[in-house]
């Protein structure tokens, strides 16, 4: 292997990578130009190299130009973009898990440019950077809002409420019913970090839709039964949805459920309707 030759004084000596070997010269290193050609072909700039190293970039370039492999200013066009529709996408691989990742754009120009900002700062695919932010290493871990913090949180959603895109034909005819009966309902009420799907402030009473399969209505299912889409068993998702109805009414509010099962006529929904206004 041809070298160039630097005195240890200036280069740092990385054992892990093998990125320098002695020489039998003693004082002197020998830079391993194979793992700076490599890095590169792998789209790392010449000056995220450099740096990495800790040597000039010139040293970088003097090395690439002698095995001719400098790419051209447009090293877009050594890349496989795919347009799909709208999208163009090119493919990443996940340093750690080795998965192929998708980086798109609305045009092939910042799909690249994109795609080598990833590479060069060896960005994780979701799926690991997601894993590297559970217990001790997620920046909010042991930590918890106070009741005057969540109010406040509450108060700002309720006054500026996320648009929903998943509100269900069923859920749109169930708050058009209570319209008509002039209760005066409003949809996507948030409570805190909860999006609940109707709230009659005059019985401050939440009232959530349950869809038969995506809930697994009990009439319907067993607890064992395991949810394809949710990939989680019947039992975990009642739990879950307890804990949502124990956190709303830790609010203040009432709350009632409407199966899916149950909203084939109005007689449910009156009745829940004509409770509370007994109670009123």
């Amino acid at each position: 292997m041809i070298g160039v030759f630097l005195f240890i004084s200036i280069l740092p000596f990385d054992t892990t990578y093998n990125i320098y070997r002695k020489t039998i010269m003693g004082s002197k290193l020998t830079l391993d130009e194979n793992y700076i050609i490599n890095e590169y072909k792998k789209g790392k700039s010449s000056l995220i190299i450099s740096k990495y190293l800790g040597i000039s970039k010139p040293i970088i370039l003097n090395i690439l130009n002698k095995h001719n492999v400098v790419r051209k200013r447009d090293r877009c066009s050594s890349l496989n973009i795919i347009k799909t529709n709208d999208k163009h996408i090119a493919i990443r691989i996940c340093p750690k898990c080795k998965d192929k990742v998708k980086v798109s754009s609305n045009n092939s120009s910042t799909t690249c440019r994109n795609y080598y900002k990833i590479v060069e700062k060896g960005s994780l695919c979701r799926k690991c950077s997601l894993e590297l932010q559970k217990g001790i290493y997620n920046p909010f871990y042991g930590k918890k809002h106070t009741k005057e913090t969540l109010k406040k949180i509450s108060e700002k959603i309720s006054n500026n409420p996320p648009k929903q895109g998943s509100v269900s034909n069923k859920e749109k005819k169930l708050l058009t019913e209570l319209k008509k009966m002039k209760q005066n309902p409003k949809g996507s009420f948030s409570v805190g970090r909860y999006v609940c799907d109707i709230y009659i402030e005059k019985y401050n009473l939440i009232i959530e839709f349950n869809g038969d399969y995506w809930h697994c209505n009990p009439l319907k299912y067993n607890g064992d039964y395991f949810h394809p889409h949710k990939k989680k068993t019947a039992k975990d998702i009642w739990n879950e949805d307890k804990i949502r109805v124990d956190k709303i009414k830790e609010y203040g509010y009432t709350l009632e459920v409407i199966w899916e099962s149950d909203f084939y006529d109005l007689t449910y929904l009156k009745k829940i309707i004509n409770k509370y206004e007994r109670k009123n």
